[in-house]
């Protein structure tokens, strides 16, 4: 009591308040290490502060009143705290890569962390929603050119190679999550920055924008496949006395003309239904493809080839199945259109961020939901594609049917459409992409214009949405957390300078009855979570109150929302629009498109690069048994692009169809 207090010493009395403030704090302490014994934080524990994030500690510096400790932020600045404010501790694995940030991008394993908070009211999609999303970046044109894949393989080698692909492909998206709860970074830039560091978010941003680049290329080619034939009954004669190659570039370039006004827009909300439309279509076409392939199984049928500088060639024949490949080279330059199938890992991190509810159990279930509907949609469409054409399926299976063939006109038309209105939602991310890799340029050539012009000695690289003061809710403690970030000083290399963010917590502070249960909205902050209290099921309508939020101190994440004006949007767009249109132009086949997309930039986004950031990240507390499982995998598929690559370059000139051999009028 009072009274009592005033006749013991002032130190133990100061002694007695430090006490009953750590005793006050307890029940929102995650003390316990990883070996399970409870222990005062050590030098080299990867340890959680209040209000800043994840840290490492670097020295005790222990005082007769309290433990004060030394701990270095993932922006390497440095800071002595209080036992009070380190929320959780516990033995930091050794990183496996010496080019990783010399400071923790990651805190303990006891905590995930989500980039928008796990109630948040734009978490609007469900298990369900986010399952047909997924599947719609899944499906699209490459399903046309698994029956071509699967007639290289053979019937029971293709249809080990699919499952494999899907099963990997499964696993490497749960990689990357699980990768992003560790960090609290749901993008693939800013996520290979937190596992190699700034060379490995350069090289991440260049093979997202290839990707896309070499997507958009496909586009073309396959809009150029299935439109000629669709034109040229819907208007016959049109281009008599026309070679085919110049039907075909007039017509992609039409199409060029058609699609371009909406890759101009900004915002593409309006095209958030396609994802119906895509998956609708390619049903459709995999729907008319079994149709005709079982209405003649076992039967002579005509089929059709095209050639690249002759006319379509018709003939009849009967097809006979082969279990093995008969060659074992082409089997092996058809492995990539298996696993590009399966890409949608750049779409992985954002349909996460969006997901209700997103328990690891969801978000695992929303994966193998994704992963099973593809893989029984592609090997119905490869066998029966197979089925129909045999040992001369084209490298797009509507190339072996009539062009005055009614259901295969309108399932050409319909994929067709789908194609033209997703391409605006391909080129937007390379828009952004292309944007991260210029934007370094713009801002020296802006920084120096602004040197010049200016006579004040500090010049502020942050955008505006970064320099306007942050204000956000902490724990359920009460706790209100105001960052204020000044102006921040550049030096003359373009390295942003100056004082950090600091934050201030004031308990007292007044703060609204939504603040009280909402975390706040703010693109920037990283909300953590206890790990036990996200890993399974969660009610409907069930909420989850985050222990601690907090503002990212490293410079790299802040930055990542740099927007561009529309100038360079006009700009960006066009460039990228007419090198892709220009190149598609001379592509004969999309199997040289697939190929080269297949066992490069997409071996690195599929498989490659999430279990490199799971290495990294989360491989260093993982059972053995997983890294090395994850390291299999990883040697495994870097041999196999390297010689797949090696094949597609030497297959540069590959027909869109393959000859057959016993055909007299060839």
């Amino acid at each position: 009591s009072a009274p009592d207090q005033a006749f013991l010493p002032p130190l133990l009395v100061k002694v007695m308040a430090t006490l009953a403030e750590n005793g006050n704090n307890k029940e929102q302490l995650l003390t316990q290490p990883r070996g399970g014994s409870a222990r005062d934080p050590e030098v080299g524990d990867a340890v959680h502060v209040v209000g800043h994030g994840p840290a490492q500690l670097l020295a005790v510096e222990s005082t007769l009143l309290q433990g004060q400790f030394k701990v270095r932020f993932p922006d390497g600045s440095e800071s002595t705290v209080n036992r009070s404010e380190i929320l959780v501790h516990e033995s930091a694995p050794a990183r496996r890569s010496s080019n990783a940030p010399s400071s923790p991008q990651l805190g303990p394993r006891q905590v995930e962390y989500l980039s928008r908070a796990f109630d948040d009211e734009s978490r609007s999609i469900g298990t369900s929603s986010a399952t047909f999303g997924l599947v719609a970046t899944m499906v699209g044109g490459g399903v046309l050119s698994l029956p071509y894949a699967m007639s290289q393989s053979g019937v029971a080698l293709g249809t080990i190679v699919l499952f494999i692909s899907g099963f990997l492909s499964g696993w490497t998206l749960d990689m990357l999550v699980q990768a992003a709860r560790c960090t609290g970074c749901d993008s693939f830039e800013i996520l290979a920055y937190a596992a190699f560091g700034e060379r490995a978010r350069k090289m991440t941003v260049w093979i997202v924008f290839i990707i896309c680049w070499l997507t958009q290329i496909a586009y073309f080619v396959l809009l150029a496949d299935l439109l000629q034939p669709t034109v040229e009954l819907a208007l016959p004669g049109m281009f008599e006395g026309w070679s085919e190659k110049t039907a075909r570039r007039v017509i992609v370039s039409c199409a060029a003309l058609l699609l371009s006004p909406m890759c101009f827009k900004k915002n593409l909300s309006a095209l958030s239904f396609l994802c119906f439309l895509s998956v609708g279509s390619v049903v459709l076409v995999g729907a008319i493809v079994g149709w005709r392939a079982l209405a003649t199984a076992g039967e002579r049928h005509e089929i059709v080839i095209s050639r690249s500088n002759a006319p379509p060639l018709s003939f009849e024949t009967e097809v006979t199945l082969r279990w093995w490949p008969e060659d074992w080279v082409k089997a092996l330059y058809v492995v990539p259109m298996f696993g590009v199938s399966f890409l949608c890992h750049f779409n992985a991190l954002p349909t996460h961020q969006e997901l209700q509810r997103p328990t690891r159990h969801r978000m695992r279930r929303v994966f193998a939901l994704c992963v099973g509907f593809t893989t029984c949609l592609y090997l119905g469409v490869s066998l029966t594609g197979y089925l129909w054409a045999g040992s001369c399926t084209c490298g797009n299976i509507l190339l072996n049917f009539q062009k005055g063939d009614a259901a295969v006109a309108v399932g050409r038309g319909a994929l067709a459409l789908v194609l033209m209105l997703n391409f605006p939602l391909i080129c937007q991310p390379c828009r952004n992409t292309l944007f991260r890799l210029i934007s370094p340029c713009l801002e020296r050539n802006r920084l120096a214009s602004q040197l010049d012009d200016s006579s004040g000695p500090h010049v502020s690289l942050q955008p505006t949405s970064i320099e306007q003061s942050r204000q956000a809710s902490s724990d359920s403690a009460g706790i209100v957390m105001m960052v204020e970030e000044a102006s921040i000083p550049a030096t003359a290399s373009g390295v942003a300078a100056g004082p950090r963010p600091t934050t201030a917590a004031s308990p007292s502070s007044p703060r609204s009855p939504e603040m009280s249960h909402r975390a706040s909205s703010s693109p920037s902050q990283v909300h953590a979570y206890r790990r036990e209290d996200t890993r399974g099921m969660m009610p409907r309508g069930a909420t989850l109150s985050a222990i601690d939020t907090f503002l990212p101190k490293d410079e790299t994440v802040l930055q990542s929302s740099v927007e561009y004006s529309s100038l360079q949007r006009y700009v960006m767009t066009s460039i990228i629009l007419i090198t892709t249109l220009l190149v598609s132009l001379f592509m004969g086949s999309i199997l040289v498109v697939w190929s080269i997309l297949g066992s490069t930039v997409a071996f690195l986004i599929a498989f490659i690069m999430p279990a490199a950031f799971w290495l990294s990240l989360v491989g260093p507390s993982s059972k053995k048994w997983m890294v090395r499982a994850a390291w299999v995998m990883v040697v495994t598929i870097s041999f196999l692009s390297i010689v797949c690559t090696i094949l597609t370059i030497m297959n540069l000139s590959a027909p869109p169809c393959p000859l057959p051999k016993a055909v007299p009028s060839l």
